[in-house]
């Protein structure tokens, strides 16, 4: 019997987490401390999928017969993640440190979201876009940016990503049924969000990065694709995102 994948299932989060790390150490030459943050980074989020295996949130049939690979990967995975990381922290400047402890807040918070089961509602989903998301501030701070800057682009993209963590839930939630007021809200919301960002994405960095995802989050939620088309959806919110990112790297 073929053995099941160890590798994460959430697709968007791979989009969430490398579309913004590509961005960052091709917009900044990159030095060996951020490198060194961005694999740790990528590590943990592989280490993920293991973990959930590990406490059964997978099935109980799957812990029993891949406890002892999940066990392995996890420590092979995880215990490079903490290498790689402590060696970055330790190379880090003060400031991109400051940014790499911030950043795992909301790491530690998807962990727990994870151990309550609650990691896909609405809530734990949007924990994650700023958890995987966050990788990015540490490694451009790294690499020479000035931290306020850092952070503003950390935003943008969590911003962005949350954006369109809410509209596909809403994709999936309209399926077959009318408009509810809540969709009117986020239509509503979104739209001003999105105009806010294009507004003032010439002087803002953190507008810019987000205006193309919060732009196409909005228009998933005034016009919702049938549920059945969520694999367009994520091409059309990768697509945003690697406009995002060319935007960024032209500015």
């Amino acid at each position: 019997m073929a053995r099941r994948s160890l590798w994460p299932r959430e697709h968007g989060a791979y989009f969430q987490l490398a579309i913004p790390l590509v961005v960052a150490l091709a917009w900044r030459a990159p030095r060996i401390a951020g490198l060194a943050w961005a694999a740790a980074a990528c590590l943990a989020f592989l280490a993920h999928e293991p973990l959930l295996v590990m406490l059964g949130h997978r099935g109980a049939r799957m812990r029993s017969s891949e406890a002892g690979r999940a066990r392995n990967h996890l420590t092979v995975l995880g215990g490079g993640a903490v290498a790689l990381g402590g060696a970055a922290l330790v190379l880090l400047p003060p400031a991109a440190r400051s940014l790499a402890a911030l950043s795992l807040a909301p790491v530690a918070a998807v962990v727990a979201l994870a151990w309550r089961r609650s990691e896909h509602t609405l809530v734990g989903e949007l924990v994650a876009a700023a958890a995987l998301t966050g990788a990015v501030a540490p490694v451009l701070a790294a690499d020479g940016a000035a931290p306020g800057a850092a952070a503003a682009i950390w935003l943008g993209w969590a911003v962005g990503f949350g954006a369109s963590v809410v509209a596909v839930h809403r994709v999936i939630a309209r399926h077959k049924r009318a408009a509810s007021w809540l969709d009117m809200a986020l239509a509503v919301g979104l739209a001003a969000v999105a105009g806010a960002c294009l507004a003032t994405a010439a002087r803002s960095v953190a507008s810019l990065v987000a205006a193309p995802l919060v732009t196409t989050a909005a228009v998933l939620v005034v016009f919702p694709p049938p549920a059945s088309r969520l694999r367009a959806v994520g091409v059309a919110i990768a697509a945003s995102a690697g406009a995002a990112g060319v935007l960024l790297l032209a500015r």
